[in-house]
């Protein structure tokens, strides 16, 4: 590659966590990007150390599948999953490798990541025509970008194109513009129904963690510091349900 010229791809780290012990359909679910790489070596490579790196221990869990352990044939999850663990107390992790083109133009450090405070646009779509409960759902990046404001401006237009407006939805809401109270999440910016019920879901997400200030390394990252390793619980900024977490004890 040359020196004035970008990678075609982008390797995110997608770390999925299914809430069984709260809501036994699998409807809930935690889903964040832990980093962004230009090499897929790299993004493997962090892929694999994913869990560890916000601070779980393989101990932690029932079970723990790694798949670059087992024989190809073997390996019974979806592609581009490498990890799957479950908790005692019923959740169930999935770190998996998502390839998206690299239409930011992003280029990765020595080590192939993308450093920068990340803002990630996702999209959550769940057909209840096929899954009535909402267990079957798929979430895919549609966007990376340095900034916040840049990530907003584009969660509200990737339902949309030249043939695609609002009024092509049964149904299409803005956070902004809803009245009433908002069900779906501080982090969920637009939420619309097609025609045939498919529900669409438009997140802006930071990389978990990735500000130096936050100390909590429970669902964190390289620059989290505290002991906590629990898995019974789900730390989120400000929400860590662990009384020993710095979190608890300072704001971020």
């Amino acid at each position: 590659m040359a020196a004035n010229e970008f990678p075609e791809y982008l390797y995110h780290v997608k770390r999925t966590i299914t809430e069984y012990h709260e809501d036994k359909s699998g409807a809930t679910r935690i889903v964040d990007i832990l980093g962004t790489f230009t090499q897929l070596p790299a993004a493997k490579q962090a892929a694999y150390s994913a869990l560890a790196s916000e601070g779980y221990l393989r101990d932690d869990f029932e079970s723990y599948e790694v798949k670059n352990e087992v024989e190809p044939e073997a390996w019974k999850h979806a592609d581009g999953v490498v990890v799957v663990a479950k908790a005692p107390a019923g959740q169930e992790f999935e770190v998996r490798l998502d390839t998206k083109p690299n239409a930011g133009k992003f280029k990765g450090n020595a080590d192939g990541e993308v450093e920068g405070h990340l803002h990630y646009v996702l999209q959550t779509t769940i057909n209840y025509n096929n899954d009535r409960i909402g267990g079957v759902q798929n979430t895919e990046v549609e966007g990376t970008y340095l900034t916040r404001k840049e990530a907003f401006e584009a969660a509200h237009t990737v339902l949309l194109d030249d043939e695609v407006t609002k009024e092509s939805f049964a149904e299409y809401d803005e956070k902004e513009d809803f009245k009433g109270e908002w069900p779906y999440g501080d982090e969920c910016f637009v939420h619309a129904v097609g025609e045939t019920g498919e529900n669409f879901l438009v997140f802006v997400k930071a990389q978990p963690h990735s500000h130096s200030t936050h100390e909590c390394k429970h669902h964190g990252g390289k620059k989290c510091e505290c002991s906590c390793k629990h898995t019974e619980g789900a730390c989120k900024h400000k929400q860590c349900k662990h009384a020993d977490c710095e979190c608890n004890k300072k704001s971020h």
